[in-house]
């Protein structure tokens, strides 16, 4: 499986990972609403950021 050319799918995989994060400290209390709202974004914005990076665009393929 060659995942430079699964931008689209990576994306998704790095949204749900951030919104389990999210649920896991707004719902689920395992720690204080202030720091699940940095980790998803923070796992939002590095992750989008590497997935750009290390992944082909769209139209070279």
């Amino acid at each position: 499986m060659n995942l430079k050319t699964k931008r689209k799918e990576l994306q998704g995989v790095n949204g749900a990972v951030g919104l389990a994060v999210g649920l896991g400290g707004f719902i689920g209390q395992l720690y204080s609403p202030w720091l699940a709202a940095f980790l998803m974004l923070a796992i939002w914005i590095v992750g989008a950021t590497l997935i750009n990076l290390l992944t082909d665009p769209p139209g070279e393929r």
